[in-house]
């Protein structure tokens, strides 16, 4: 068994363990029977998570908010907030982490990409604020939302490389384009993998952020 496979299978027993308080299980089994493909049923839940997650760790590299050189408060925290309820246009779940800036400032921390790949979207959201969208080469997609400004004037197709800086954290979004202020400064990472026939779902990223906590490029800012 392979490395990545060994990592995958133990942080998916952690995660099945951890779904009994989470309500990640009733997700997971709504999720599979929503959207798998027919031919696909005939595999087990356990076997089919365990390989999308696979995938996301033969390709993640960087925790996604550098450390700081320069200033030993610049840190950030996160929790796992996976399927927290969100109420900005209308009931829903939330399918991601969120990364929160112990210096509330906007426009500060750098956010980089933690796998290469293409940038697929680029631009605003309503509820994402300033985003930015990176497919990687095993068709995952990673979204980094809320962001300040962009590092640069991304378009979609152009080339990403691990550790590339995408933009900077900020507090955009829940509103027309523009809008900040709606919530403390902090970055949204989602991750979704790829189901065949248009279709994707999303993974909880807090247990790969976990993973790369000790996995940070160092800037000075």
């Amino acid at each position: 068994m392979s490395q990545n496979r060994k990592i995958a299978c133990y942080l998916t027993i952690i995660l099945l363990l951890g779904c009994i308080v989470q309500g990640e299980m009733l997700w997971l089994k709504d999720i599979l029977e929503a959207q798998i493909l027919p031919e696909e049923n005939v595999r087990g839940e356990f076997e089919i998570y365990r390989d999308t997650l696979e995938l996301i760790w033969e390709e993640i590299v960087w925790f996604p908010v550098p450390a700081s050189s320069s200033n030993e408060q610049a840190e950030v925290a996160f929790e796992n907030s996976w399927m927290a309820e969100r109420n900005y246009g209308g009931k829903r779940s939330h399918e991601g982490t969120d990364i929160m800036a112990l210096t509330d400032q906007s426009d500060y921390y750098p956010v980089v990409s933690i796998t290469e790949g293409t940038v697929e979207q680029v631009g605003w959201l309503e509820k994402g604020g300033y985003r930015i969208g990176i497919r990687s080469g095993n068709g995952n997609y990673y979204y980094y939302a809320h962001l300040a400004s962009y590092a640069g004037e991304w378009e979609p197709g152009d080339p990403v490389e691990a550790g590339d800086i995408l933009g900077y954290m900020g507090d955009t979004g829940y509103g027309p384009e523009g809008t900040t202020g709606q919530f403390p400064v902090h970055l949204h990472l989602g991750i979704y993998v790829p189901l065949g026939a248009d279709k994707e779902m999303a993974v909880n990223p807090y247990w790969m952020l976990k993973y790369l906590e000790n996995s940070k490029l160092t800037y000075s800012y």
